[in-house]
């Protein structure tokens, strides 16, 4: 249920609040009600709070100012979640669809429902929704290629970029880098951020390793696990400042995602493996 709220939000303390409330919803429910499947039923619930959240919180996110990114979920302690239910970069992808699509993909892709069954959610018909499906279907295989990665390698690359972020090295930056990578950021007016993606490899490396000369030199960065995979956060007297997530095919990262803005980093007050 969290994972599925999370997903179609992209934020942790609304899936949290979506999550009591379905619950609340199945505690009120009146004795007589019938309750073929409790998990089809809080499955339902839990999708359909997080389909009105999102049609409400879609007017303020026009607004935002610079790029909007899900909010970091640390999954270390979370063993029940799949890594795959949560990952970063296709939350992120899943942003640029509108609340319709995004929930009837949600349910279908990862969920499996069947448009019968997602059609009272959405308030759609079945023939709709597999409309609906399709074409968000084509704009995530569009946007986001799939990429199976081994995570010790995708730790690994994570270093070696923070290495070379860190000595300045350009030149090794680069060949970390897909050519048509794409640096994101975050900082929701609230601090300073990039307010478009940066694209290109060579834009990335200088853009990185500039950025880099900014940090304080008390900063501390952090190892954590973010969205199922190994992440970074940067902290001063243990405030985190930025959270790091990669996107990788293995040999190359393709996406940086550097979320600043820090309402989306209030959960990262954790215990972590310091890289410094």
């Amino acid at each position: 249920m969290f994972a599925l709220a999370y997903r179609i939000t992209g934020n942790r303390a609304d899936a949290e609040e979506i999550v009591q409330d379905a619950f609340l919803r199945l505690h009120d429910a009146a004795p007589g009600d019938e309750v073929r499947s409790l998990k089809a039923y809080l499955t339902t619930i839990t999708a359909r709070l997080s389909f009105n959240r999102l049609r409400d919180q879609r007017a303020r996110r026009e607004t935002y100012v610079g790029e909007w990114l899900p909010e970091p979920l640390v999954t270390a302690a979370e063993p029940g979640i799949d890594p795959t239910d949560v990952s970063f970069a296709l939350v992120a992808v899943l942003e640029r669809l509108s609340p319709l699509e995004r929930v009837v993909f949600v349910l279908r892709n990862a969920f499996d429902f069947t448009f019968r069954e997602i059609a009272p959610v959405v308030g759609r018909d079945a023939v709709t929704c597999r409309k609906i499906f399709s074409r968000a279907r084509a704009r995530v295989r569009e946007e986001r290629p799939r990429f199976n990665v081994d995570r010790e390698r995708h730790r690994s690359l994570l270093q070696s970029f923070t290495e070379a972020a860190r000595g300045g090295d350009k030149a090794k930056l680069v060949s970390l880098l897909a050519e048509d990578v794409a640096l994101h950021g975050d900082g929701g007016g609230k601090v300073m951020a990039n307010k478009k993606a940066v694209i290109g490899r060579d834009a990335v490396a200088q853009f990185v390793i500039a950025t880099t000369r900014t940090v304080p030199s008390e900063a501390t960065l952090d190892e954590i696990e973010l969205n199922g995979a190994p992440g970074l956060v940067l902290r001063t007297a243990g405030r985190p400042l930025l959270a790091i997530l990669i996107e990788t095919d293995g040999e190359h990262i393709h996406s940086v995602f550097a979320v600043a803005n820090p309402d989306k980093l209030l959960a990262l007050n954790v215990t972590c493996r310091t890289t410094s």
